[in-house]
C-alpha cells in the first residue's frame, strides 16, 4: 500500500488537469493522470491510457492503479469538451456524446473508485464542474446542460456516499485560460450564425483572458487536504458573483445581469476558437 495519498486524475495532460496533477505531486500525493492519447513527456506523475467513455477503459485503469498502490484516496473527475451551437443545431446523438464524456464519464470513474473507497472508509471525489453549471449562456447550451446535471448527480452522491467517510465536492471555475477545444454543430443553420459565431468569438476572447490553471488547481488542493470539505467551489470573483446573484436576484435583473456578464468580452479575438468554460 502507497504511503502517500493515491490520485486518479481525468484529462490530465494539459489545463486544469496538468496543473492541479503538478501541484498534488508535488504536495506529497502519488498521482495517476489519464490522457484519450498520453505523449511521450516526463512528467512528475504517472498518465496513463483512459477514454472516460469505455467502461473496459476505465475498469482497466482503476485496476492498475489499484495493482500498483492498493488504493485510491482521491478521483477527480476533470475531462471534458464544449460542444458549440444553438439547441435546434444540434441533435440528439450530439447531446448524447456531450453526456457520454461529461456526465456518463463521470459516473462510470465513480461508479469504479467507490467500492475501493467504501472499503477504505474514507475517499474524496472532486467534480470539475463550471459556472456554466448554473447559469446557461446561448450557444453551450448543450455543455451547461452537461454541467447543470452534473451538479445534481454531485449533490445527490455527496449525501449518499458521506456515511462512509467519503466526501464530494464541487469545482465552479469562470473563464480559465486552457487550450481545450470546442466541437462545432454538425448542422449548422444560416440564421443562426452571424449571433453563434460572436458568441464563440467572446467565449474565445474570455478564455484568452481567464484564470491560469493553476488558480484552479490551488482550490483542488485545497479540497484534497482539508478536513471537512463543502459541497461547492466557486472559483474566481466573476464566478462567485454571478452565482452569488443568481440565487438573490430576481429574474428580470439578474438576465441584465447575465447579458453584461457574456457579451462584455471582446468580440476583437484573433481568431473565434472554441474553447471550454
Amino acid at each position: 500500500m502507497a504511503n502517500q495519498p493515491v490520485v486518479l486524475i481525468t484529462g490530465a495532460s494539459s489545463g486544469i488537469g496538468q496543473a492541479t496533477a503538478e501541484l498534488l505531486a508535488a504536495n506529497g500525493f502519488t498521482v495517476f493522470g489519464t490522457s484519450r492519447k498520453p505523449d511521450p513527456i516526463v512528467r512528475s506523475y504517472t498518465v496513463l491510457p483512459l477514454d472516460v467513455r469505455s467502461d473496459t477503459l476505465v475498469e482497466a485503469a482503476v485496476q492498475s492503479i489499484l495493482e500498483q498502490t492498493g488504493q485510491i484516496d482521491v478521483l477527480i473527475n476533470n475531462a471534458g469538451y464544449t460542444q458549440f451551437g444553438a439547441i435546434e443545431e444540434n441533435s440528439i446523438a450530439d447531446m448524447q456524446a456531450q453526456f457520454d464524456t461529461n456526465l456518463f464519464g463521470i459516473m462510470r470513474l465513480t461508479n469504479a473508485v467507490l467500492p475501493t473507497m467504501r472499503r477504505q472508509g474514507s475517499g474524496r471525489i472532486i467534480n470539475i464542474s463550471s459556472v456554466v453549471g448554473h447559469v446557461a449562456p446561448a450557444y453551450v447550451g448543450l455543455y451547461a446542460t452537461s454541467k447543470f446535471a452534473l451538479e445534481g448527480l454531485t449533490e445527490a452522491l455527496r449525501y449518499e456516499v458521506q456515511q462512509f467517510n467519503i466526501h464530494v465536492s464541487l469545482v465552479e471555475p469562470g473563464f480559465v485560460r486552457t487550450h481545450i477545444k470546442g466541437q462545432p454543430p454538425v448542422n449548422p443553420i444560416a440564421d443562426y450564425a452571424p449571433a453563434r459565431q460572436a458568441a464563440v468569438q467572446r467565449i474565445g476572447a474570455g478564455v484568452e483572458s481567464g484564470m491560469e490553471p493553476k488558480a484552479v488547481a490551488q482550490t483542488i488542493l485545497r479540497i484534497a487536504t482539508t478536513a471537512r470539505p463543502r459541497l461547492r467551489y466557486p472559483v474566481g470573483r466573476a464566478a462567485n458573483l454571478l452565482i452569488t446573484l443568481k440565487r438573490l436576484l430576481p429574474e428580470p435583473l439578474f438576465d441584465q445581469v447575465r447579458r453584461r456578464v457574456f457579451n462584455s468580452a471582446s468580440t476583437t479575438a484573433a481568431s473565434p476558437r472554441p474553447q471550454a468554460l
